[in-house]
């Protein structure tokens, strides 16, 4: 008799034992940016905070290797994109560019460049919003709006109060950043009461 395994649906093992996988490998990407936000502008924070952004974004970091590579989680299927999601991608990619670029020239106009790491969260938060229904990850949506909201704030602060507000919320959101795409897979996942699943501790 001919016997046809059912390909799980559900798989339960470690990031690191999965690192092809574009939510794991993809995660790479995100934390090298909130990486550069951190440790380029935390140089125009005031003494301590200049070690205390240093701190905390080691923490978030040990915490993102912990849980995204290390800690047993559930892997769906990967859902399959089209070229459609390529075409986002790309679009979402030159119009953060085009909005760095352009933000900058409005900035050095007004004489106010130094609000430039404000403008480069916006953009970054803004090009991450297309993402969600492009990949299938919810995720995108939170993380986008999160860091449009705290460069706005940074660029509002900067431009009335102190300009080093943008460099302060340029770090703040690369911490928020790491932190949420560790939160991400920590996140459970629910899973139907008929699906097979398979573990590799």
């Amino acid at each position: 008799m001919k016997e046809t395994e059912e390909r799980p649906r559900f798989i339960r093992t470690r990031g690191i034992q999965r690192v092809w996988d574009p939510r794991v490998w993809g995660t790479i990407i995100g934390a090298a940016g909130s990486t550069v936000f951190v440790l380029a502008y935390r140089g125009e924070l005031e003494t301590p905070w200049t070690v205390v952004a240093v701190i905390i974004w080691a923490v978030a970091l040990l915490a993102y290797i912990i849980l995204v590579f290390l800690t047993p989680r559930v892997f769906t299927q990967i859902n399959r994109v089209g070229a459609k999601s390529g075409f986002i991608y790309l679009g979402s990619v030159i119009g953060m560019l085009l909005l760095i670029r352009l933000g900058t020239l409005v900035l050095e106009n007004a004489d106010k460049t130094g609000l430039r790491p404000a403008l480069i969260v916006v953009a970054v938060g803004l090009h991450f919003l297309p993402f969600a229904a492009a990949f299938h990850t919810p995720m995108f949506t939170p993380l986008g709006v999160i860091m449009v909201v705290l460069g706005a704030a940074g660029l509002v602060l900067g431009w009335f109060w102190d300009p080093r507000a943008a460099a302060a919320m340029a770090v703040f959101s690369g911490v928020v950043m790491l932190s949420i795409i560790a939160g991400d897979a920590a996140h459970p996942r629910a899973q139907p009461a008929t699906a097979k699943s398979s573990q590799a501790q």
